[in-house]
C-alpha cells in the first residue's frame, strides 16, 4: 500500500528519505524543516512524522498515524482533537535506555560516595574526609517506572549488590536484578524500605507532581532522590523543604521543574544536591538518532503493509 509521509523534524539525517522509500516502496515522502511550510502538503498526508501543530492537524484530511521523535511526549505534545481522534501516535520509547539507566546509576555511585560533600571542598581547595560511604550492598533502591531505563537500570543496581524494588502500572514481569515489583496502588507503603528512591516514569496525567511532600514525608529519613524522569513529576520546592527538613539527606537530578533552574534557586546551594541540566542521553546522541530512524523505517515499512505499529502510544495517559 502506498502513502504519504510528510517529515516534521528539523534534525532529520538526510538519507532518511531514501530509507522510507525503500522500506515502503511507492511511499511518497516530503521533508520541511518547519511545520510552517508543510500547510500544502499536510491536506493529503496518510502519515507525519514529527509535531504536528494543532492548526495543521485540522487540515489533515486523511492522516492516521503520527509518528513521535521523541520517547516522553508530555501533556503540552497533545490536544483534544488529537486525542479524540483516531489517529494513531507512536512514539521512540526504548532508543535510550542504557544512557538514562547509567546516568541514573552515576548519581546513586556519586551520593553513596559522598561526592555531593566532596566536589564542593575541592573547589575551596580543602583536603578533608566526610562521613563514610554507603554500602549499597547493604542498600535498597526502589525504581518508580520500571520501563526500559528502569529495566536496566535494576540490573545495574543489582549488580552493585542492591536490593531492588520496583513500581509500574503496567509492567507486570519483573526485569533481571529486580527482587520486587508492584502496582502503584502499593508505592506509599514501600517507600519507606528504599535507601535510594530513582524516578524514571514518564510525564502521564498521573506523573505529574506525584512525588510531593505527602510521598518525602513517607520515605525513609536520610533517604536520597534520585530523578532522571520529567521535572514535573516531582514537586521541586517539596524537594527543597524535604531536604531542609534532613528527611532526604541528598538528591540527584537530571530534570527539574522549571527548566532552566533559575540562578537564584536554593538547589543550587543546598547541601548534598548533584545537578545535571537534562544531559542524560546527550553524549549518545549518534547512536540514539540512528535508533530513532531505524524505528521509523521498520514502522514506515509496517504501516505499508497494514501490519501493527511498534511503540503505540495511549494518547490519554502520553505514553
Amino acid at each position: 500500500m502506498s502513502f504519504k509521509i510528510v517529515l516534521l523534524v528539523p534534525d532529520a539525517a538526510a538519507d532518511l528519505p531514501a530509507r522510507i522509500a525503500a522500506a515502503a516502496p511507492g511511499a511518497v515522502v516530503r521533508s520541511f524543516r518547519d511545520a510552517s511550510e508543510a500547510v500544502a502538503e499536510i491536506e493529503d498526508a496518510d502519515a507525519v512524522y514529527g509535531t504536528l501543530p494543532r492548526d495543521l492537524f485540522g487540515r489533515a484530511k486523511r492522516l492516521r498515524w503520527i509518528a513521535a521523535p521523541l520517547a516522553g511526549l508530555g501533556g503540552g505534545w497533545f490536544y483534544d482533537e488529537l486525542v479524540r481522534s483516531d489517529v494513531v501516535v507512536t512514539n521512540a520509547r526504548g532508543i535510550y535506555n542504557e544512557y538514562l539507566a547509567t546516568h541514573a546509576m552515576a548519581f546513586v555511585l556519586a551520593l553513596a560516595c559522598r561526592f555531593d560533600e566532596y566536589l564542593p571542598r575541592q573547589l575551596q581547595r580543602t583536603w578533608r574526609r566526610g562521613r563514610g560511604a554507603i554500602d549499597l550492598t547493604r542498600s535498597t533502591a526502589l525504581v518508580v517506572g520500571v520501563g526500559g531505563s528502569g529495566g536496566e537500570l535494576a540490573r545495574l543496581c543489582a549488580a552493585f549488590g542492591m536490593r531492588v524494588l520496583g513500581c509500574d502500572p503496567r509492567v507486570t514481569e519483573k526485569p533481571p536484578g529486580m527482587a520486587e515489583l508492584f502496582a502503584p496502588d502499593g508505592l506509599d507503603e514501600r517507600l519507606g524500605e528504599a535507601d535510594f528512591v530513582i524516578l524514571t516514569t514518564p510525564e502521564t496525567p498521573q506523573t505529574r507532581g506525584m512525588f510531593n511532600a505527602a510521598r518525602f514525608a513517607r520515605m525513609k529519613r536520610g533517604s536520597y532522590f534520585v530523578s532522571i524522569s520529567r521535572g514535573v513529576c516531582a514537586v521541586t520546592e517539596d524537594i527543597v523543604e524535604a531536604l531542609r527538613s534532613g528527611r532526604l539527606a541528598g538528591v540527584g537530578l537530571d530534570v527539574v521543574d522549571p527548566e532552566p533552574l533559575p540562578a537564584d534557586h536554593p538547589l543550587w546551594t543546598l547541601p548534598g544536591v548533584l545537578l545535571t541540566p537534562h544531559v542524560a542521553i546527550a553524549g549518545s546522541e549518534a547512536v540514539w538518532r540512528e535508533r530513532r530512524d531505524a524505528l521509523l523505517v521498520e514502522n514506515c515499512r509496517r504501516f505499508a503493509r497494514g501490519e501493527p505499529l511498534l511503540n503505540v502510544v495511549d494518547k490519554e495517559s502520553w505514553f
